[in-house]
């Protein structure tokens, strides 16, 4: 607890410390400044008001104070509270996240103005223990088998779709005519393209359309489940009435040298297979390195825990209930209170943290980072409709580029200055808990 008395704003104040960051400001203005106040919003009211029976500014105080009473004491007591405040909080050097609760007001005229102002500050964080962690990075062997799965992907992009003779099979595309009966309503689609695809097609539908001819007509009903993705659907019993007007395969190019001219310019099917061997080794790394920032970050988080603002954790956790109730139609905030309660707390740590390093190490965003990220970002961004460099225009903008940048630079400076152990990656090991000492662990509750 401090005191402090401010001789020239005749004011008291007590800094009392409760638990976290919670501080409690318990303050006194004395008498002689609340009648000051009291007399200047007097001389406002006696100037500007208008009474019956008098010209404008003459009538006499004592009817002021009767007639304006308590919007007089309102506007004092809502002109002293904050400056006072305010004063206070820089006197005692204090950096508040919230708004301050205003508790126990005792005003009056004649009388000093009391009050508490009970509010959470900024949390204090020291970072340490950040350099030399200990990492783990999973290296892959690129193998053939792996080029050639690469390999059927890229023919999957150009392959061609055929007509055929036969009925229908899993895995074939299906040209039709489509009319949905559903609550007396009738709803015709014509030239649907069908993909039968076993793991993504409902039940009803493969059984009707497997084994189907060009020609045919099937009719079929599917009672849809309460729980089905689709709300206008889910718990509605549907007809559907389906001509079937082609039946078509997909039919993979051959992997040969043409093929290889195809995709790019590459003379040969082995120069192909080159480049695409490059590109997975590439992004194994990538992939690596991602790894292992995501696991130093959880580190530092493990390294520096600190008790985090109720007000900071409150407002995170309303943002990420919206955010689910929307996307995800739940209802249960107090279910997705809990669930989240976890990541948030290293979320917010983690921002704390991250800002603290970078300030010691004196990592900062430059202009170059800038250009930089308007460059890497250009063709992703013109592909969704967007001009990057409009982007950086807006300073809303600017700011969370600014902050994905310094995260990426901070992460590189841990990855940096870590001691890295290399391993062979083995798929099973990223689905077990508990990895050992220095190895990422796949678990994002720790997060």
């Amino acid at each position: 607890m401090t005191q402090s008395d401010n001789v020239e704003k005749k004011t008291t104040v007590t800094l009392q410390e409760g638990k976290g960051w919670k501080r409690t400001l318990e303050i006194e203005v004395s008498k002689e400044t609340v009648d000051d106040e009291f007399e200047t919003v007097y001389k406002k009211y006696q100037t500007l008001s208008k009474i019956p029976g008098f010209r404008k500014g003459k009538a006499p105080r004592p009817m002021v104070k009767l007639r304006f009473k308590e919007k007089i004491e309102e506007e004092v007591l809502e002109t002293l509270v904050p400056k006072v405040y305010e004063d206070a909080v820089k006197e005692n050097n204090l950096s508040p996240i919230c708004l301050p609760v205003m508790k126990d007001i005792e005003f009056q005229e004649g009388s000093p103005l009391k009050f508490k102002a009970e509010f959470e500050i900024q949390p204090e964080v020291e970072a340490k223990d950040y350099i030399g962690l200990e990492v783990v990075k999973r290296v892959k062997e690129i193998t053939d088998k792996d080029v050639e799965t690469s390999l059927n992907y890229l023919r999957e992009d150009f392959a061609e779709l055929h007509p055929v003779e036969r009925e229908a099979k899993l895995y074939d595309y299906l040209m039709v005519d489509l009319i949905k009966f559903q609550e007396g309503k009738e709803d015709k689609v014509a030239n649907q393209q069908i993909f039968l695809d076993p793991h993504n097609m409902i039940k009803e539908f493969q059984e009707a359309l497997v084994n189907a001819k060009a020609g045919e007509q099937k009719e079929f009903e599917v009672d849809y489940s309460t729980t089905f993705h689709n709300p206008k659907l889910a718990g509605k019993k549907v007809k559907y009435q389906i001509i079937v007007k082609d039946v078509k395969e997909k039919v993979l190019p051959e992997a040969d040298d043409n093929f290889a001219k195809t995709v790019g310019k590459y003379s040969t099917l082995d120069e192909l297979k080159s480049k695409i061997r490059e590109g997975l080794i590439k992004k194994d790394s990538k992939d690596a390195e991602i790894e292992m920032r995501h696991y130093l970050r959880n580190e530092v988080v493990k390294h520096n825990q600190f008790e985090v603002p109720e007000t900071l954790l409150n407002f995170y956790l309303d943002s990420i209930i919206q955010d689910v109730k929307k996307k995800y139609k739940i209802k249960d905030e107090k279910k997705i209170r809990e669930q989240y309660t976890n990541i948030a707390l290293a979320e917010i740590r983690w921002d704390f943290l991250l800002h603290q390093i970078a300030e010691k190490e004196n990592i900062q965003v430059t202009k170059e980072d800038l250009d930089a990220w308007v460059t890497e970002s250009e063709k992703i961004m013109r592909a969704q409709g967007v001009e990057a460099d409009k982007l950086v225009e807006d300073p809303s903008n600017v700011k969370k580029i600014k902050e994905e940048i310094l995260e990426k630079k901070t992460l590189g400076f841990l990855l940096k200055n870590a001691k890295i152990k290399e391993v062979p990656y083995i798929p099973e090991e990223m689905k077990k808990e508990g990895l050992g000492k220095g190895e990422p662990n796949s678990d994002n509750k720790t997060l």
